[in-house]
């Protein structure tokens, strides 16, 4: 009650009405009886009090209390936020707008200004988020002209991305040793739908068309983005059409190794209160199926031994300014991607083949209510198709004696996604977030041969979380989150993450810390698919029974700029322990089951060095090491590099010419032997990308990109072999 009398005193009436508004709104939402709230309150107390103390649970506690006494002091320190001149929600600047809007730099090299979204929900300068982040901005991308999602981030430090052979081949991303089922992938803070496997299946088809910046979070965040995001986030943030004068656009084309040929053409500007920003795109390349061993499985003459990769893709962003209060838009996707699986080298399907094809279309509004309060509700609606074809080895099981089931099979996952956010920004120095988030889907699968639906269930998930980001003093940041999720094949899961970052502003040092949990629900194909194995394995069973993997993880920081800017080193620990790690364990009869079983430990430290010398050379190194290890078997965890070597060069020598240089070293993997399945140590490798463009004019400019300079012959998953030496060029013409 004093807590209330206080703020009615300091003019929070407004605030006052508001929280009451929402709290009765929840009410009604959720069907809480009026005294629900207190009886809650109630069996909690009662149930902590049924409980005995452990060194977790005083954690959580003191926690708890942490983020409750901040919401006092803020509540009694803070001065009322300021009222503005103008109420109209307006979205970040992108770094292409800003780069539209830079005038000629001087001698002093001058850096545009980032802000993420990815670790907050809300846009803010990465050095006050408490988390380790990059950020791959406009200008970063365009230079090293890069084409996909996962071939920008093979050159971010911290993470091992990993595909099994040419590009359209399954894709994994692994951030601080931790599983890519725990990496969440959303585009402009939209989470994007999982497939069988718990993470982003078509990550590996994800083109960089209509893309302004890639935000890298390498941080537990679950405690805001709920399940998927234990290793972090990447999120893909679009360019937009808002507040440009005139409409901009281009077509670009690009041949090169491989047949391949990709075309590109993207529009954007606005008319009005309509804003638009749309791109399509499409590529065609035959690679080599790299497929040396048991000739006899080959049909000679066979046109599909050849590795073939069509992928073609939509993006689409159309908003409109309702009032000066309210804006409307509507992001829309699409992709089909069809590539040949000839699979591991040792034991290839030439005719195997798998198509995936993804759609998704997702309404937004944006209201601000108030000079302190922003509420903003999106839908998602989901729909990833994918068919998978290979009528050879479904012979060849035959002839063993197995069952063909999985090797003509459709696949169809649904998934509808809402989330309401508010924004709330109590004072000049403190802001809370709110917010519910929840999904559902329905997934089936049609297996050809058998002739009938082997697979067709539901799930659904609901969540709620809070945020607090709280600036007590100048350059002083804390920060506080905390999500109860609710699933309906395994019950509940709290998480929270408390975070703090420090700017020492005589030196600019930035030091950051932070300690969160965090979990993984488990991925739909070990809680639901049966695999009939192969003529060397038993069957894979499913797991109803599995609960998520929890992780309590820490880390932190330090970054120091030196000689104004042009050196900064930077340095940051990182520690996880995942209980409840999910293994597949073989049966006494044979066959193969996933279980709650084991403990993983991972931890390392990250060290980074920007170079900026002078305005028109930048270079960027980041070195990783990490010990993953599976503490149950003491083994190390596959396909997780212990040191790892990233550096990235840009030279503009002239205004109209840039060159780039980037390498990639990986040393001290382990991965599964192609055949046997046998843990085993996986060679080093070195690979050098480059690339050079040249802009003739305002309309036309030239480039050229060469991949594996080295002709390296490695593989990044054993067993499947990454493509050898290539070239490619292409022109662009901008309107």
């Amino acid at each position: 009650m004093q807590i209330i009398q206080s703020l009615h005193r300091k003019g929070y009436r407004s605030l006052l009405i508001t929280l009451d508004s929402t709290l009765q709104g929840l009410s009604w939402f959720f069907g809480w009886p009026g005294n629900a709230t207190r009886a809650c309150v109630v069996r909690v107390a009662e149930g902590h009090r049924r409980q005995s103390l452990n060194p977790l649970s005083l954690l959580r506690g003191f926690l708890l209390v942490l983020l409750l006494t901040q919401f006092v002091l803020g509540i009694a320190w803070a001065d009322p936020a300021p009222t503005t001149t103008s109420t109209t929600p307006q979205p970040a600047t992108t770094s292409a707008q800003a780069g539209d809007k830079a005038k000629p730099q001087s001698s002093a090299k001058q850096f545009p200004t980032i802000v993420v979204t990815a670790a907050t929900r809300n846009p803010q300068p990465p050095n006050t988020t408490a988390a380790t982040t990059t950020v791959l901005t406009h200008d970063y991308l365009q230079d090293n002209h890069f084409v996909d999602v996962p071939g920008a981030l093979q050159l971010v430090p911290g993470l091992a991305l990993v595909q099994s052979g040419n590009p359209g081949a399954q894709t994994s991303v692994f951030i601080h040793g931790l599983n890519s089922n725990q990496t969440l992938v959303t585009v402009d803070g939209r989470r994007q739908a999982v497939g069988l496997s718990g993470a982003d299946d078509n990550l590996t088809n994800l083109t960089l068309d209509n893309i302004d910046r890639i935000e890298v979070v390498r941080t537990p965040v679950s405690s805001l983005d709920g399940g998927s995001a234990m290793g972090g986030v990447i999120n893909l943030v679009t360019l937009s059409g808002r507040g440009l004068e005139k409409p901009v656009g281009s077509a670009s084309f690009e041949a090169g190794s491989f047949n391949t040929f990709r075309e590109n053409i993207q529009s954007r500007g606005a008319d009005g209160n309509f804003d638009y920003a749309v791109s399509a795109s499409r590529q065609d390349s035959i690679y080599p199926a790299f497929s040396p061993g048991y000739d006899p499985f080959f049909i000679p003459g066979f046109a599909a031994q050849a590795d073939q990769y069509r992928n073609s893709s939509f993006r689409g962003n159309m908003g409109y300014q309702v009032s000066p209060d309210i804006y409307v838009d509507l992001h829309a996707t699409y992709s089909n991607a069809y590539t040949s699986a000839p699979g591991i080298y040792l034991t290839p399907d030439p005719s195997a083949s798998l198509l995936i094809e993804n759609w998704n279309l997702s309404p937004e509004v944006v209201a601000k209510v108030t000079d302190f309060y922003t509420t903003k509700l999106y839908v998602t609606h989901d729909q990833q198709r994918q068919a998978g074809n290979d009528p050879f080895l479904a012979d060849e099981l035959i002839s063993f004696g197995s069952s063909p089931q999985g090797c003509i099979t459709r696949l169809q996952i649904n998934t509808d996604s809402v989330d309401w956010q508010n924004d709330f920004q109590i004072a000049h120095n403190w802001s809370v977030t709110t917010g519910i988030q929840g999904d559902n889907r329905h997934f089936y699968e049609n297996d050809n041969v058998l002739g009938f639906r082997t697979l067709d269930s539901h799930d659904n998930n609901i969540g709620g979380y809070i945020s607090s980001q709280w600036q007590p003093l100048p350059g002083l940041n804390i920060l506080n989150s905390g999500r109860y999720d609710s699933y309906s094949q395994f019950g509940g899961s709290f998480s929270w993450r408390q975070g703090a970052s420090y700017l020492v502003a005589p030196t600019k040092t930035v030091i950051h810390a932070s300690v969160s949990s965090a979990f993984t629900p488990p991925p739909l194909q070990d809680l639901y698919i049966f695999n009939a194995g192969s003529p060397f394995f038993g069957p894979f069973l499913p797991n109803p029974t599995l609960q998520p993997e929890t992780d309590l993880g820490w880390e932190a920081g330090v970054e120091q700029p030196l000689w104004d800017g042009r050196i900064t080193p930077s340095a940051t620990y990182f520690h996880n322990d995942v209980s409840n790690a999910i293994v597949n364990t073989r049966l006494p009869g044979g066959a193969f089951i996933n279980e709650n079983a084991n403990h993983v430990t991972t931890d390392g430290v990250e060290i980074g060095l920007k170079i900026d010398p002078i305005s028109t050379v930048s270079i960027n190194i980041g070195y990783t090491y990490l010990n993953a290890v599976d503490d149950t078997t003491q083994m190390r965890l596959v396909r997780r590099p212990r040191s790892s070597l990233v550096a990235v060069g840009t030279w503009k020598p002239i205004e109209p010419l840039t060159l780039t240089l980037g390498g990639t070293w990986v040393v001290g993997r382990e991965d599964l032997d192609a055949l046997l399945g046998n843990q085993e140590d996986a060679p080093d490798y070195f690979v050098i990308r480059a690339s050079a463009s040249y802009r003739i004019n305002d309309t036309v400019s030239l480039w050229v990109r060469g991949e594996n300079l080295t002709d390296r012959n490695y593989q990044p998953a054993l067993g499947f072999l990454a493509p050898s030496i290539a070239g490619y060029g292409g022109i662009q013409i901008s309107f």
